[in-house]
Formats: structure tokens, sequence, C-alpha cells
């Protein structure tokens, strides 16, 4: 059923006679009464095997398909042929059978490769926030402050007072009250959730 729907909408001499007839079974051509049966009017010019190939191997069929399997070498292969073509062989060829060189390998992984290098850079230059809601030692955020406003308790590390003081400090006592009060909404949306 595939097989035959993916050769009535991939030919457009079949698209356009099923569209025209349907799937009925008789049709007048030309002034002259035909019969047509329906599984050999649209009959597949594709098995799905070669379907999925198509899809998932990466090998379109055409007139000579190159299958790519585990099958010993000397193993042939009959592909499924359109009506009144004869079936014929396909025999490996030398080309498909020599073992890729190793710079071919290295080109095929080098988006595996690059992606691991930006994901090692990316960690490397990631910094730790200036400030935890929690006490968090393993990554140095053992002092304990207050924000002047909402008096909310947070974790420092030792060397916060050097680097944020006056309006920066501030602007980060806003963050760290913003950050308390999403924490405190989320805790208590999640309590009634359960």
């Amino acid at each position: 059923a595939i097989g035959n729907a993916f050769a009535v909408l991939s030919n457009p001499e079949k698209r356009l006679r099923y569209d025209e007839f349907g799937c009925d079974q008789e049709r007048v051509s030309a002034g002259q009464a035909r019969h047509y049966d329906y599984y050999t009017e649209f009959e597949a010019d594709i098995t799905p095997e070669e379907i999925f190939n198509v899809f998932f191997g990466g090998h379109f069929p055409t007139g000579n398909i190159h299958m790519f399997s585990n099958v010993a070498r000397d193993a042939h292969y009959y592909p499924r042929r359109h009506r009144n073509e004869r079936a014929w062989t396909q025999e490996p060829e030398e080309e498909e059978n020599r073992p890729q060189n190793s710079y071919s390998a290295f080109i095929q992984l080098m988006p595996v490769f690059i992606i691991i290098i930006v994901s090692v850079i990316t960690q490397l230059m990631a910094t730790n926030p200036p400030y935890s809601l929690f006490y968090k030692s393993s990554i140095g955020h053992v002092i304990s402050r207050e924000t002047e406003n909402l008096q909310v308790p947070y974790y420092v590390d030792k060397n916060f007072e050097k680097n944020y003081q006056g309006a920066e400090l501030q602007e980060l006592e806003k963050t760290v009250e913003k950050d308390y009060i999403d924490y405190i909404q989320t805790s208590c949306w999640k309590e009634k959730q359960q």
C-alpha cells in the first residue's frame, strides 16, 4: 500500500489518472472501452524497502541502485523493476568497497569536534554568580548578608565588598530581592500543586 501510494504520488501521469478516475476499475479512453485493474494500473514502482532507504539510507532509487550492507561481497541484489522489465543483478563496484581514508573520516567527525570544543570553552569562560540565596561553599558563597530594603538574606564570596559598592551594590540587592520573590512565588505554586 505504501509503495502504491508513493508510485502514484511521485509519477505525474499516474497522479493525473488517479485524480481523474480515482480507483475505478473501468474507464473509457479514446472511444474504446478498456479494463484496468487498480493494482496493476497503480502498481508500485518502488518497494517499501527502497522508500526506507531513500529517507534513512540516503540513497535515491535510480536505474542502478547501490546497496550498502553487511552481506558477503559476492551477494547479489535483485531490485524490483517496473512491469515488462526483466530483473538484473548489481555486482558491488570496486569504489564502494574501498575503505574510507582518514581525511574523509576526520571531515565527517569535524562537527562533533567543534561542538565539544565550543562547549568546553563555554564552561571555562563561565563565571560564578556574585551571590546566592543559599549557602554554597562549593562556589565560595559563605558570607551572609542582607539587603537594605527588604532584609532578604543572601550569600556572597570573600571578594564581594571589593567588587560591589554604592550604586552597583544597590542594583545587585534589587536583583537579589527580585530573585527571592520569584523563588517564594515558585515555591508557593509548587506547594499548591501538591
